[in-house]
């Protein structure tokens, strides 16, 4: 690895093993690349921190932390943690690496996401937090994005970069700042106070709801206005912004957002049972908190100021009315419910005791929560789990077919299957011709078909810079965001072996192999003043610069690490026959 004290770049190679490819994304500590484990042969995602804090012992040591935790965390909806150490200097993070585009490049623009989608994301991220709470962590940072979004539909939830463990003493309060995204922060955030694994939920409850409306709940100008309107002010109802939304959905959301942590879920478990219920119709858990809403409105003031008149008398009529409403009601739904079993009674022993015959209604048409509700008002039950099928003639979410037809007459609480139209894919046609073109032309093309454009490459008569082929090839229909990988040429078949003196052995074993060649390397036979350190290419031959054709094999001297120390002799000896330096070594054939 060539020594870099500011960062690393595409040309480093980590731990003799992690190569560093490009940039993927940066935050405020950190830097994310995409990279290839040289060992293993499979592609990694490396979070490098920033040179300005690689000598700050408090910074390092939260970023070894954050190793520590996500690695202790073992879900398919947590982003895993393969190693981490550091290297000249370089402090780095391996983890895994996910096809996918964060849930804030699905929002970027006010973008809305279909509530029931909105509730099956929202309920792989509660899985998510439910295994880090579990095990002590609290995240801190839920935000679009660090949710990650798969073109298989499946969510991970990544960056702990702010993770601290609940059970250390440290808690945000004593940092004298307050870290994560301000549209994102829970009350207890913003006031710089302790948190818990509720301040994780409320996070989600944003996001929840800027999933349904296409805006947080909470704007301004700056991120301490922001901050503010999350300790003092309600949200707007998420159904004024999208009629589109359930009051179950709308229930669960708010209740997430209360400012209290006490009146919020007090796990991730509880919201994401609350979700399910509200994706399938059912009465949820969560209710209004008017007595949080009643101490968070401003009183509106009279214009006018005067002598009010006495209470206690009309206060007396007011208290003697409602006692009669109540008494008055109560005998009234006494009365009814005695009727209701004097009539089931009497049915009963009409009919022998057989079931009650319900006639199945029509909601072929219907939106699904719609459907759901008219169903199991007609006494039947929804069939689990729904059918789905793609159909672009109609809106998502719409019932195309039942079972049994209308107007069967089927058993009270028998169920009905419904068939329910979900989006097809969206799908874009790889265009023909791109072979032969200029590489950066190419990527321009695929790229504005929002397509995820890998390179390879490889020695080829075309002309170097050009591509030779497309993975998938060429006039394909392939989904949106799909991997394409573009093959592009060297040009002619011989290559120039790259100079490789006092690289790291795995770096330059790596590249070679990239450039076609066969290696082969010699352990410790040579001392190298330049890079005296064991693991360095002390030589190399044929040497860098030369051209040789791909498949010829390249020798690799690999420095010893002790200084030879010359044995003088008491007679003269014969000079020995000159010995060929590594440098002078050629290439030969495999």
């Amino acid at each position: 690895m060539s020594d870099q004290q500011d960062g690393a770049t595409p040309r480093t190679l980590l731990a003799g093993r992690y190569r560093v490819e490009e940039e993927l994304g940066r935050g405020g500590m950190a830097k994310v690349f995409r990279g290839i484990d040289t060992v293993l042969g499979r592609p990694v995602a490396i979070k490098i921190l920033a040179p300005q804090f690689a000598d700050d012992a408090n910074f390092l040591t939260r970023f070894r932390r954050e190793a520590q935790a996500a690695a202790r965390l073992n879900n398919p909806h947590v982003v895993g943690v393969y190693d981490t150490g550091s290297d000249d200097g370089i402090h780095f993070i391996v983890m895994e690496y996910v096809e996918a585009r964060t849930l804030a490049e699905y929002l970027a623009g006010g973008g809305r996401i279909m509530p029931e989608r909105a509730i099956e994301l929202a309920g792989s991220v509660c899985e998510a937090l439910s295994v880090a709470h579990a095990a002590g962590i609290v995240h801190r940072d839920v935000k679009p994005a660090n949710i990650m979004v798969a073109r298989d539909g499946s969510v991970k939830v990544t960056d702990f970069g702010i993770a601290r463990l609940t059970t250390s003493a440290d808690t945000v309060a004593q940092t004298a700042a307050v870290l994560g995204t301000a549209s994102y922060l829970s009350p207890e955030q913003a006031q710089g106070q302790p948190v818990d694994q509720r301040s994780d939920l409320y996070s989600l409850g944003v996001v929840l709801y800027e999933m349904v409306t296409g805006q947080p709940p909470f704007s301004g100008d700056s991120a301490v206005a922001v901050a503010s309107k999350h300790v003092l002010e309600q949200p707007v109802p998420p159904s004024e912004l999208n009629p589109d939304v359930s009051p179950g959905l709308e229930a669960v959301i708010m209740k997430a957002l209360a400012k209290n942590p006490a009146n919020r879920y007090q796990t991730a478990d509880e919201l994401r049972a609350d979700l399910e219920r509200a994706h399938l119709g059912r009465p949820v858990e969560a209710t209004p908190l008017l007595a949080e809403a009643a101490t968070t409105q401003a009183i509106e003031r009279p214009e006018h100021t005067a002598v009010l008149p006495p209470t206690e008398p009309t206060g007396g009529r007011r208290r003697r009315l409602w006692i009669g409403v109540v008494i008055g009601t109560l005998i009234a739904a006494g009365l009814g419910s005695g009727l209701f079993l004097l009539a089931s009674a009497v049915l009963q022993g009409n009919n022998g005791g057989a079931p009650s015959l319900v006639p199945v209604p029509s909601v072929t048409g219907m939106k699904l929560r719609e459907a759901i509700a008219k169903i199991e008002a007609a006494g039947l039950e929804v069939a689990r789990p729904i059918k789905y099928v793609e159909d672009s003639s109609v809106k998502a979410g719409t019932v195309l077919e039942q079972s049994p037809e209308v107007g069967t007459e089927v058993e009270e609480g028998a169920e009905v299957t419904l068939t329910v139209a979900k989006a097809p894919p969206v799908t874009v046609t790889i265009p023909t011709g791109l072979a032969g073109r200029p590489a950066d032309e190419v990527r321009e093309i695929l790229d504005g078909l929002n397509l995820d454009v890998h390179e390879s490459q490889q020695a080829s008569d075309v002309p170097a810079g050009h591509v030779i082929s497309l993975d998938p090839p060429e006039g394909s229909e392939v989904e949106e965001g799909s991997v394409v990988t573009m093959v592009v040429s060297l040009g002619p078949g011989e290559v120039t072996v790259p100079d490789l003196v006092c690289e790291s052995i795995g770096y330059a074993l790596s590249e070679l192999r990239r450039l076609g060649f066969e290696v082969v390397i010699e352990e410790g036979t040579q001392y190298n003043p330049d890079c005296p350190q064991a693991g360095k290419v002390a030589a190399q031959g044929p040497p860098g610069g030369t051209s040789a054709e791909q498949g010829d094999t390249v020798t690799l001297v690999e420095t010893t690490s002790e200084s030879p120390t010359p044995t003088p002799s008491p007679t003269p000896s014969p000079t020995p026959s000159p010995t060929p330096s590594p440098s002078q070594l050629q290439a030969t054939k495999p």
